[in-house]
């Protein structure tokens, strides 16, 4: 059902492997201006200034971050920095991170998939997209010729065939290992065996492919597809849904720059459409993104209180976007932050940044998988798949 190809992709001279980690960046998504100052000191050569470059106050339609980034990218491969890979190979990608003193590995194939419409029914969306990031990722890639960071997605493998076969080849030494600046630590192995190459394509023949995180770069994937009908293939890291490391994460929101009457009105429906039961402060509570019990945390004028939804069959998420949208319509967008780190939204409360804080839950994973495969859209922003995927290690090359 879904078709993956090895990639052709450009890479970082080996040679500069010991440095790697100090070329490679988080997804635009989550970088902020002060992260994308600080990366842009860790090397002239760090791939924020292809993925997510700056934005300067003399920026005009021929030259701005979009055209600098094409102009980083030529020069990056006549001075023999980035090189293009002479065959087509599958990656596998190993990440080593901490969470609660524990440390946990997470690894996933990346290669090329073909970009299907939704309506084919063998890509997966579960979130709804903005038009404004959408055509941010198209600009770049129009002027670049480039993919910089990959979709992250799963598939079911109930035969855990894709889980076994990583486990496998990831036994022998990796082509490289390394630390990524404000992320974690990786190794990368290539597959460029034929034979390798065509019995991990085989794996796929009967999965569906759920996108996790990224469903604005693959949007962008089929509008280019219409700008370039030869363009029809998608860097993505995917992953079995059976990986252990594979962790989903609440992400949390915040409402902020609403007006008094209607500020009024949203705390009354919440107390009005949940079950709310007042809570003294706990650090504990900046974990709650980890927990899949159905409740949210909400901070609210110093003091705190639990959410709780009763048994509908919606998540938290449905239903406390349901009553954003009730109230405040097409103009939601304006006035909710989304914040995947708990200590920043803690910090926006403190410094009354923001009027409402909602600690979110996670959704399971088998919930997840209910929705998507049902072809439900939750809310944006309604998961975090654990940690964010590395940008720059393998980079796709749309006309190699």
């Amino acid at each position: 059902m879904a078709r993956i190809f090895p990639i052709k992709g450009i890479m970082y001279d080996t040679q500069l492997k010991n440095e790697l980690g100090k070329f490679l960046c988080p997804p635009f998504d989550v970088v902020n201006d002060n992260d994308k100052n600080a990366l842009y000191k860790t090397s002239d050569y760090n791939v924020i200034r292809l993925e997510n470059g700056k934005t300067l106050s003399s920026d005009n339609e021929s030259n701005n971050k979009y055209t600098r980034a094409a102009e980083y990218l030529s020069q990056w491969l006549k001075k023999g920095i980035l090189k293009k890979e002479k065959e087509e190979s599958f990656f596998i990608l190993q990440e080593i991170f901490e969470i609660n003193n524990s440390n946990i590995q997470r690894n996933s194939l990346i290669c090329n998939v073909k970009v299907e419409n939704y309506e084919s029914k063998i890509v997966f969306p579960h979130e709804k997209t903005r038009e404004k990031q959408k055509q941010d990722r198209l600009d770049l890639m129009k002027a670049t010729g480039a993919v910089f960071s990959p979709i992250m997605s799963m598939i079911e493998d109930k035969d855990k065939k894709l889980n076994q076969m990583i486990k496998n080849e990831i036994k022998s030494t990796p082509l490289i290992s390394g630390e990524i600046p404000f992320m974690h630590k990786f190794n990368l192995w290539k597959i460029d065996d034929a034979d390798k190459i065509n019995l991990i394509s085989s794996i796929f023949e009967n999965e569906k492919i759920f996108i996790a995180d990224g469903h604005h770069r693959y949007e962008t994937a089929i509008n280019y597809k219409n700008f370039d009908p030869n363009s029809d293939k998608r860097m993505m890291n995917i992953f079995s849904s059976c990986d252990d490391g594979l962790l989903l994460f609440g992400y949390s929101r915040a409402i902020k720059n609403l007006d008094a009457e209607k500020l009024d009105k949203l705390i009354v429906n919440i107390f009005d459409k949940f079950t709310t039961k007042e809570i003294d402060w706990d650090e504990s509570i900046l974990n709650w993104n980890q927990s899949v019990e159905q409740t949210i945390i909400m901070g609210l004028n110093d003091k705190h209180y639990y959410l709780n939804k009763e048994n509908e069959l919606i998540s938290t998420y449905e239903k406390l976007h349901g009553i954003f949208e009730e109230l405040l319509g097409d103009k939601v967008l304006d006035h909710i932050e989304y914040i995947h780190d708990n200590e920043i939204l803690k910090e926006k409360s403190k410094n009354n940044e923001i009027q409402i804080s909602f600690y979110m839950n996670a959704l399971s994973k088998n919930y997840f998988l209910d929705c998507v495969s049902e072809g439900k859209l939750l809310p944006p922003k309604s998961t975090l798949f654990f940690p964010k995927l590395p940008t720059g290690l393998v980079i796709q090359y749309l006309d190699g």
